[in-house]
């Protein structure tokens, strides 16, 4: 059994030594992960295939619709920064395609090439998000759905559409609009987690936009606050797993004029289940 370390803050774990994940059994990284949300593993050596059986170990592998995949992979998508590039992919706090109806329960990612210095990410606790409001806000938000919509990012005039990185800054011909709960419970764990953020959610149901943005901006300030955040520094061979259903995470673009290359791989989730109180 891996004796993990405490990344930082209240969650987060890394691996303290050299392990590799393929003698992991699964189960044992299932278990760390409902408890720590989010579990890092350094100096990994995995190949392509090595990457790809560890991760159908841990669930179904899913299909990314907005970015093609490795050449000879179906599953694993390489995000790539270019030094010339300005832009970088999913530069802004999110969850991983909360505008699908079944959205990835947990998100792989390997780091292959990293620039020399900066490239880290973020990542805030929306457990704790949800947790620190008001009984008040709590309540209210448990009544509500978030309409998201992939557009806010990959629709060439979306109001993010930068998020999506040069190369895909052109947009994408189909967009996706899903209707989830505001407030999702765990599958797993049972506990209630924010389920909104600015660059995916376009309203709340029965509301306009603009009625729906002040609220949406307080709550994404509130769920990323400094003391409800950890950071992960990346090193080639650095391998995170995390759970979109509990986690945003906003990767750093503060390294100009160097590439950065990770390779990743989403595992598919369930439609998320509402947290209404009865």
């Amino acid at each position: 059994m891996i004796e993990w370390q405490q990344l930082g803050g209240h969650f987060g774990a890394i691996c303290p030594t050299q392990t590799d994940v393929m003698a992991i059994p699964a189960e044992e990284v299932k278990q760390a992960l409902a408890s720590h949300q989010l579990l890092v593993f350094p100096g990994q050596r995995l190949s392509t295939d090595d990457f790809e059986r560890f991760a159908a170990g841990l669930g179904q592998p899913a299909e990314y619709p907005y970015a093609a995949p490795l050449a000879g992979s179906r599953y694993l998508v390489p995000i790539i920064k270019e030094a010339a590039d300005q832009h970088n992919f999913g530069g802004a706090w999110h969850t991983d395609t909360s505008y699908l109806e079944h959205p990835p329960a947990v998100t792989l990612l390997l780091a292959r090439e990293v620039p020399a210095s900066g490239g880290d990410t973020l990542f805030a606790d929306m457990y704790q998000a949800f947790e620190r409001l008001s009984p008040g806000l709590r309540h209210c938000l448990s009544q509500l759905d978030g309409i998201n919509t992939s557009a806010l990012v990959h629709a060439a005039v979306g109001d993010y559409a930068s998020v999506a990185g040069d190369a895909g800054a052109a947009g994408a011909a189909t967009q996706a609009t899903a209707r989830h709960p505001a407030v999702r419970r765990h599958p797993v764990t049972g506990r209630a987690a924010l389920y909104v953020s600015l660059v995916h959610t376009e309203r709340f149901s029965g509301m306009t936009r603009a009625e729906s943005l002040p609220l949406l901006n307080y709550l994404q300030a509130q769920a990323t606050r400094a003391d409800n955040c950890v950071r992960v520094h990346w090193a080639p061979g650095t391998l995170a797993i995390w759970d979109n259903r509990c986690l945003q995470h906003l990767p750093l673009n503060d390294y100009p004029g160097q590439r950065r290359e990770m390779h990743r791989i989403i595992l598919a989730g369930e439609k998320p289940l509402g947290s209404r109180p009865s």
